[in-house]
């Protein structure tokens, strides 16, 4: 239990953190929060563009959001130690997929959150690229909705070559939450077609500075 509180203790530190870097260098758009859903369990879905997207969410997001990682990413000691572990993340790879689900069911059974970035890494293309199922699986099986994410801005913040953050304007639209089909397939379909509306339509970018309260 005390490990646990010291997980959700630094979560929420690096969330106060990441919030006053927005706050700083960038310009902040969020369009959809009325989208978000008050109550109960729902599954995260973002297009990936920069490592810098999941903090952009845990700053927007105000219950906390467990993230399903890859697992390779658990084998750079620094990254698994400073954040992956204690912001308690969810490693995803061979080998692991059975106890990932089983965590990922128990905490969206207790009405928790889950984030997955389907493309299943960070890709630069404008367009979405074939994204994994993970999502809609877990959807289906735990009877919850996907809420769509589309976020824009951040690949031009950090970089190889750039360390310090660039200052600019990173743009959130959040659609409307997805429930599970009987397939899986017309889900899938739906959530890249929703995620690329929300990151590529000129016209949802009106929004304004606003963490959600829900």
């Amino acid at each position: 239990m005390k490990q646990q509180n010291n997980k959700s203790a630094f979560y929420y530190m690096v969330r106060l953190a990441t919030r006053i870097i927005l706050t700083i260098f960038y310009s902040l758009k969020v369009r959809g929060a009325e989208n978000v859903l008050g109550k109960g369990a729902y599954i995260i879905a973002a297009n990936h563009i920069n490592w810098f997207d999941g903090f952009v969410l845990m700053a927007l997001f105000k219950e906390k959001i467990v993230f399903l990682t890859a697992d390779y990413l658990f084998e750079r000691p620094i990254v698994r130690k400073a954040f992956l572990s204690r912001l308690g993340c969810i490693p995803v790879g061979q080998g692991q997929t059975k106890k990932a689900i089983k965590e990922a069911l128990n905490i969206l059974g207790k009405g928790g959150i889950i984030g997955i970035f389907p493309e299943g890494g960070v890709r630069l293309a404008k367009e979405m690229q074939e994204i994994k199922r993970g999502a809609f699986f877990l959807a289906r099986m735990a009877d919850v909705p996907i809420i769509p994410v589309g976020i824009q801005g951040t690949n031009h913040l950090f970089s190889s070559f750039r360390k310090i953050p660039h200052p600019g304007e990173i743009v959130v639209n959040i659609g409307k939450p997805i429930y599970p089909e009987a397939t899986d397939g017309g889900t899938a379909k739906l959530i890249v077609t929703k995620i690329t509306e929300l990151v590529t339509c000129p016209s949802l970018y009106s929004g304004k500075r606003e963490y959600l309260k829900r």
